[in-house]
């Protein structure tokens, strides 16, 4: 005899559920029927288990993970009866529901569909089941985080259906997808789910297109069913990236692109992604404020705009960068390649290259919530990023484009690295890093005792480390291999030097003590720029941190800060330029106190903490390093006035070359060079 209702569930790697389900079926229902069950899973383990254990159910392997509407469409073209019944394997049948619901559908011609209410594990229903039509608006204060600020707000509440204690049939616009009743004729007329939805919100597009031709839904609570939420879809990242996914189809299929872009921009906006926001919009605050007028413009800086500019004009790719501490031995040319781009975008404009340093100082405090989200919580993560963004040293840097300037962006793409395990990024970027500033050559070791710890193959992906010396090598070939031999000897001489406490470089006592002072120093200005025992404070509890906590951020964080500290030891006299590469690791050090302690104290202690030091940023015009430049060129402009070729002058005999180079490229700049032939000599005191 032909089935009166038609039984389709779609399974995917769930056997236990379905299994259950399927019991409850077959020892509840009485109604003549049929099960069909769709098996999306691609193993296809299911069906010699389930033909033993249910020999009348029919079994249809999908051809793959078609997803739910497909895999439903793909259960009707197996059935034979006049009602279909699509129910959810993570259901369970208590007393049989299909009769009422048949009944119901037969009495009322308006009705095309009909659902039973559903039951929680303690078979009491569930409060809020089935919804009014899906639009952009309900969305945005049903769907959003406004539905948690505003509860009982009147758009929330005409959407979500509250069947609390009715005992009538609830009239509904879309039914719970788990489980209802249509006829076949009814669900051939509106061709079958959309299969574009893979899952979530086909019932809605469904019951969108009933209600659209008149026609009505019910619940009816005489009929029950327990479902057991979420087990046949356990809720993870890539589920809700289904689910946004679905959400945004039917909002665009039904009301255009345009309003379910807006729509779903709202959707996905949550109390941490507006506070990163506003932290990011912050960060760019901080960082191009008043920048014109108030960059940082030293004689280096010039220096580095002075090569950068011919590099333009003559097309003549450097192969070497500025000298480092040790005059001979230059820095990588990557910071010249940048800055010749920014000049050449901003029409040789001083304030170009500090845009593009601001930039890179934003994308960095990005980079540390999403660095911070793979070891604390949201909380701590949102407070690390604010950290970076209001951070005084932080922001003074980004503010000045000099070649260290773009190393905490790089710092903490290298941390990420480390701590994905990637063993290629990791070596590269460490190389990268060694570009900028010679004193980063402790990443280097540090990558190579990491991924040894981890036992990892480190050959042949650490060769990528080399590729950003190219341009060094390529100069070494006409250069006796001073900048890549040398560097080798140099660190070797600086390395035994450490070991002889008598040596301008050894180990003793007042280096270390006079080395601590200075890394203190550079930590207070990151943390708070004039106020020491504040500084001291978060150090100790800092500290205390690394002591109590066993998260594995603790031990990157521990090895990259040891490791730098022997560094500067060895150096002797780490200057401000040397710290850069520290920014990221201070900032997720708080992070990782508050991630530790979780008091509501801390985080308030620490959102004022940034708010100060936003105030002490502008207050002290960002703590420009001498003149800013506006002042610097109004200086030009106004000995441009006299329109009488000059040469510039060094009244103190001072030792850096680069001492005045900031106001030859001014000069150059305002189209007034100086002439190393004239009488007029100008001397700058600064």
């Amino acid at each position: 005899m032909k089935p009166k209702i038609s039984i389709i569930t779609v399974h995917y790697q769930n056997k236990k559920v379905l299994f259950n389900c399927l019991n409850s079926i077959q020892k509840n229902i009485k109604t003549k029927h049929e099960v069909i069950v769709i098996d999306n899973d691609e193993k296809g383990t299911l069906e010699k288990q389930l033909l033993k254990k249910f020999p009348k159910v029919l079994y249809h392997k999908a051809p793959g993970n078609i997803g739910f509407g497909a895999g439903c469409n793909l259960g009707v073209k197996k059935t034979q009866a006049d009602y279909l019944f699509f129910i959810n394997p993570d259901t369970i049948i208590l007393k049989d529901p299909t009769k009422p619901l048949i009944n119901f559908l037969k009495s009322h011609k308006k009705v095309k569909a009909v659902a039973p209410l559903l039951l929680d594990h303690n078979k009491k229903a569930y409060p809020i089941q089935g919804t009014s039509t899906l639009t952009p608006l309900k969305a945005i204060f049903s769907l959003s985080f406004l539905n948690k600020l505003l509860p009982n707000n009147p758009i929330s509440k005409s959407y979500w259906v509250d069947v609390t204690n009715k005992t009538k049939p609830i009239e509904v616009e879309v039914l719970p997808g788990s489980a209802f009743i249509i006829s076949r004729s009814t669900f051939k007329s509106l061709k079958d789910f959309d299969k574009n939805y893979f899952l979530y919100f086909e019932e809605s597009d469904l019951f969108k297109r009933l209600i659209d031709k008149g026609f009505k839904l019910y619940i009816l609570p005489q009929a029950k069913l327990i479902h057991y939420w979420a087990q046949s879809t356990p809720k993870s990242k890539h589920i809700l990236k289904i689910f946004k996914a679905s959400r945004f189809y039917y909002l665009k299929k039904h009301f255009g692109i345009l309003r379910a872009l807006i729509t779903e921009s709202f959707l996905r906006l949550t109390p941490e992604i507006i506070a990163l926001s506003l932290i990011i919009l912050l960060s760019t605050w901080l960082r191009f404020k008043n920048l014109p007028e108030l960059m940082s413009f030293i004689g280096d800086q010039g220096r580095d705009y002075l090569s950068a500019r011919d590099m333009v004009l003559t097309k003549n790719w450097p192969l070497v960068g500025i000298a480092s501490s040790v005059p001979w031995l230059k820095q990588g040319v990557l910071f010249i390649w940048l800055t010749a781009l920014a000049l050449k975008l901003g029409q040789f404009h001083p304030v170009a290259p500090a845009i593009l340093t601001s930039t890179m100082g934003v994308l960095t405090v990005y980079l540390i919530y999403k660095l911070s989200k793979l070891f604390l919580d949201s909380k701590a993560s949102v407070l690390t990023a604010l950290i970076m963004a209001t951070s005084p040293l932080a922001v003074i840097h980004s503010r000045l484009p000099y070649h260290t300037s773009p190393i905490p962006l790089f710092s903490t793409l290298y941390l990420i690295s480390l701590s994905l395990n990637s063993v290629f990024w990791s070596f590269f970027l460490a190389g990268i890093l060694l570009q900028f500033e010679l004193t980063t050559l402790p990443l280097l070791v540090l990558a190579i005792w990491f991924f040894w710890k981890l036992k990892k193959k480190i050959f042949p992906r650490a060769i990528i480390f080399f590729l950003p010396f190219l341009p060094k090598i390529i100069y070494d070939l006409t250069h006796g291999f001073k900048q890549t031999a040398g560097f080798v000897a140099w660190l070797g001489y600086r390395s035994l030097s450490f070991f002889n406490p008598t040596s301008d470089h050894g180990i003793n006592y007042l280096s270390v003590s006079g080395v601590t002072q200075t890394i203190f120093q550079y930590w207070q200005k990151f943390i708070i720029y004039d106020q020491s025992v504040i500084a001291i404070v978060i150090a100790l509890l800092a500290i205390f941190t690394l002591y109590k906590s066993k998260s594995k951020l603790k031990k990157i964080l521990l090895s990259f800060i040891l490791i730098n500290f022997v560094a500067f030891v060895i150096h002797a006299g780490p200057s401000e330029a040397y710290f850069p590469v520290m920014f990221p690791v201070y900032a997720l050090l708080i992070g990782l106190i508050l991630n530790q302690f979780k008091k509501p104290i801390l985080y308030l202690a620490f959102i004022m903490l940034s708010i100060y030091n936003s105030y002490y940023l502008v207050s002290h015009q960002f703590v420009p390093y001498g003149p800013t430049l506006s002042q610097r060129l109004s200086l030009v402009k106004r000995i441009k006035l006299n329109q009488q070729p000059f040469k510039l002058s060094n009244p103190n005999n001072n030792q850096f070359e680069s001492y005045l180079d900031n106001y030859r490229y001014l000069f150059w700049w305002q189209n007034f060079p100086e002439d190393q032939n004239a009488n007029l000599t100008i001397t700058i005191n600064e």
